[in-house]
């Protein structure tokens, strides 16, 4: 090997070796991304760890008396287990539920006698669900006014009030006029108790459990409805009239007004502004957790040293700052304008209003199209209220459970719910009784526990800054459906159409609740995270 050549390999060693200031540089450099490595990775471990240890204290309230702006407010612990203020309330909150079931099913059942003491026709009848489902929407627009002003504890008691003097009119068969109004009143009532309930116990532990619970007493209230009326108006020794069970409605109600009021004296709208106030920090803390675990999942793709100058902690920390009193103070109507409110909203109110119309109008379709009696008509009745109760008490635990997200359950629970009323529509052209009534039961059933699924699904959707304000809403619009649809139903009735129409609306209405609800899946399906409030 020549001199010449032996050179040129010497200059293409020493071209490849790097100087000692070189060297150090990079070790240095080298030490310094190991560093902020680890460091990332520590807090992001203590972040994970203090996740899991608030998986089971999800309010992240601290317990005891707090003063803000002036009030001494009392914050108990919203774990039932730990409080039995939390039980007593929870309690209240199931009568309310189960009052709401004996009213509304009330008017499906009572629609013969109704017809003959007021010569009214079905689309006059349709008129009673139409003015409540007016007072529902009212309430809905004014949910987030009246809790700014009264709290939780002032609007249940407002709504108690309202249902119990609405029902108190009823009972004294007053002109047909003012029967519509008392129902207007009524629907407000319901509302109001339906969006403040359904948003306080959505933010406590096992909310999953509880509003299935809360919703199932809705359901025992529709179960005992049909035959409860049916043997008090046809017993054989002094039966009653149909006046006389709003008498014992609004005795009940009467009864939990004074249970609500003594209950929930300490829900001050105080109170309800501290508590939206801390659940919005701790959004605020869940989402600097969701940004540093981004941080950390990116290293494999990013110079970390890159990722500090131009998107590191620094930056995270100042952005999740910026903007907060905007987060925070979401007014009702900005909320309003924001179709992912309107969207969940309109589930619901197609939900409601397809369940309720279903019971409503059972009996008086199976009596008029099918011949049947008023005893086994309202036989049927009760076996889907008793289907809907125990999927609403019994699938909510399920969810909880069996299944990795409340978007799938509630796909399963709408899939199978219009299946069962195809299959109930298919079995009125046979004489397969029987079968009929264990398909009506099954499909109340998987129908119950939509309703709590979905709330308890769009608190894990919806932005914190829009929660307080957004629950409310949904629960009341959603709510209005189970006066609306029925309204729908009796002016199809009186239609051409006719009362045959009836099962087929409800098969269309499922069949639109699983197009929406299936959107709603695959556009939250890979950011949903389950909450644990």
């Amino acid at each position: 090997m020549s001199k010449d050549q032996l050179a040129d390999i010497n200059v293409g060693v020493t071209d490849g070796l790097l100087t000692p200031d070189q060297q150090d540089y990079d070790h240095e450099n080298e030490h310094q991304t190991q560093q902020q490595q680890e460091q990332l990775q520590q807090q992001l471990k203590q972040q994970q760890q203090q996740q899991q240890q608030q998986q089971h204290q999800p309010s992240h309230v601290p317990v005891g008396l707090v003063e803000f702006e002036g009030e001494t407010i009392l914050i108990d612990s919203v774990d039932w287990r730990k409080s039995r203020l939390l039980i007593i309330q929870l309690t209240a909150s199931f009568l309310v539920f189960i009052l709401f079931g004996l009213g509304d099913q009330a008017i499906g059942t009572l629609i013969p006698e109704l017809q003959k003491h007021y010569k009214i026709n079905d689309r006059e009848i349709s008129y009673i669900f139409l003015m409540n489902v007016t007072g529902y929407l009212v309430m809905a627009i004014c949910s987030n006014v009246s809790h700014v002003n009264l709290g939780v504890g002032g609007v249940a008691v407002m709504g108690a009030t309202l249902i119990t003097s609405a029902y108190l009119a009823v009972s004294m068969k007053p002109p047909f006029a003012v029967l519509l109004i008392s129902y207007f009143f009524a629907g407000c009532g319901s509302g109001s108790l339906d969006a403040s309930l359904n948003s306080w116990i959505a933010n406590l532990v096992d909310s999953n459990q509880l509003l299935g619970i809360l919703h199932g007493c809705w359901g025992i209230g529709s179960l005992i409805t049909p035959s409860l009326i049916t043997f008090l108006l046809e017993k054989p020794n002094n039966p009653w009239k149909w006046n006389t069970y709003y008498i014992l409605l609004a005795v009940i109600g009467a009864s939990i007004l004074i249970l609500i009021a003594y209950t929930f004296r300490l829900e001050t709208p105080k109170k309800y502004k501290y508590l939206s106030k801390i659940r919005h920090e701790t959004s605020k803390h869940e989402i600097e957790l969701d940004d540093l675990q981004d941080l950390s999942s990116s290293q494999d793709d990013y110079d970390l040293n890159e990722m500090s100058s131009s998107s590191g902690l620094e930056d995270l920390d100042n952005n999740s700052d910026s903007g907060e009193d905007d987060v925070h103070h979401v007014s009702f109507s900005e909320a309003l304008k924001l179709p992912l409110i309107w969207g969940f909203a309109s589930i619901l109110f197609i939900y409601v209003g397809g369940e309720s119309a279903f019971g409503a109008w059972l009996v008086t379709y199976l009596m008029r199209l099918k011949d049947w009696k008023y005893t086994a008509s309202s036989h049927m009745a009760t076996m889907f209220w008793l289907g809907l109760t125990a999927g609403r008490i019994g699938l909510g635990f399920v969810t909880a459970h069996f299944f990795k997200t409340e978007l799938i359950a509630n796909m399963v629970y709408i899939v199978l719910s219009l299946l069962g009323y195809i299959a109930f529509y298919m079995l009125l052209f046979t004489h397969a009784v029987i079968l009929l009534f264990i398909v009506v039961f099954v499909t109340g059933a998987v129908v119950g526990p939509i309703f709590p699924t979905t709330i308890v699904a769009a608190l894990a959707i919806l932005p914190a800054r829009l929660q307080t304000v957004g629950i409310g809403f949904i629960c009341a619009f959603g709510g209005g459906g189970a006066a609306g649809i029925p309204s729908l139903i009796g002016l199809l009735a009186h239609s051409s159409l006719g009362l045959a129409s009836f099962p087929g609306v409800i098969i269309v209405m499922f069949a639109l609740l699983t197009v929406l609800w299936l959107l709603v899946m695959l556009r939250y399906r890979k950011q949903y995270k389950r909450t644990f409030i």
